[in-house]
């Protein structure tokens, strides 16, 4: 019997170990999870509050004069520039530039929150210097807050008024442009009409004879017989040649011996014609007497 009650005390003392240990790795692995949910918890709660939740909002301020070296500042990366005068070079914004020498380890699209620690301004941009980059998990934003962070640096109406503006200068440069060049058309017809030399007719107007001396006809730029050179015209010539050709005239235009003969029989037939045309008027041949 006794061999009996110590077996069964044996056996108890075993199921308590068993069960001691089983309750220790329970406790432990209970312990474990705890443990990595509290670190968890603590990553989670490294990540500031931005005192700038966008980059409009943080250039905003830097427009109106306010200093935000120390603050905190979310904003989308929109752009990376590794190679730029700055470093490493975060676009954001309109005009916003995070800059620093060492990689951020970021890509464009990703949100981050930064500490600024110096701000310059560089024509007409910000040169911003950080330190303490956060990523910010994109399913811990909220839709509203994805939408403002994505937002464009020019809206739609921005860019309807900039569209409406280079369309009105466009057009103004246009006509501008119409009018310089109906102008220079006109300086040019003046400028070829002042350099156009005049024609001989117009000298010969303007002096009153041709360049032989020869009066003008009347309303005409050239003399009786001749062109506006002075040289006879083609009927003259025509009678030219056939004189020459005949004897009556020599080459220079003089007369030959039986071209004066010619002119002298002309002439006294001329005289001969004139004194038979002459006649006398008697007055007295109609006088007469009456007697009363």
């Amino acid at each position: 019997m006794k061999k009996k009650y110590v077996i069964a005390a044996s056996l108890l003392v075993v199921m308590g170990i068993s069960t001691a240990a089983c309750s220790s790795n329970s406790n432990k692995s209970n312990s474990t999870v705890q443990s990595s949910k509290s670190v968890h918890k603590k990553k989670a709660a490294k990540l500031p509050k931005p005192d700038y939740a966008t980059a409009e909002d943080a250039e905003a301020a830097l427009n109106a004069g306010k200093v935000l070296e120390g603050k905190t500042v979310r904003f989308r990366v929109n752009d990376l520039r590794p190679k730029s005068a700055f470093g490493y070079n975060l676009e954001t914004g309109e005009h916003l530039n995070f800059v620093s020498p060492h990689n951020p380890k970021v890509k464009v699209g990703d949100v981050v929150i930064v500490k600024v620690k110096e701000v310059t301004s560089t024509l007409g941009s910000f040169v911003i210097k950080y330190s303490n980059l956060h990523k910010v998990p994109l399913n811990s934003l909220s839709k509203a807050e994805k939408d403002k962070l994505n937002k464009k640096p020019n809206t739609e109406d921005e860019t309807d008024s900039d569209s409406d503006t280079t369309s009105a200068n466009q057009n103004s440069s246009q006509q501008n442009n119409a009018k310089s060049t109906s102008s220079n058309t006109q300086n040019v017809e003046a400028a070829k009409q002042q350099s156009k030399p005049k024609s001989q007719g117009e000298i010969n107007k303007e002096l009153g004879h041709d360049p032989k001396g020869a009066p003008l006809l009347p309303g005409q730029d050239h003399a009786a017989g001749a062109n506006v050179n002075g040289d006879p015209d083609p009927w003259v010539q025509g009678q030219i040649d056939w004189a020459i050709r005949e004897g009556y005239m020599n080459p220079d235009g003089t007369d030959t011996e039986k071209g004066k003969q010619l002119l002298q029989q002309g002439s006294n037939d001329e005289d001969a014609d004139s004194n038979n045309s002459s006649y006398d008027t008697n007055d007295d041949d109609s006088s007469y007497d009456t007697d009363y």
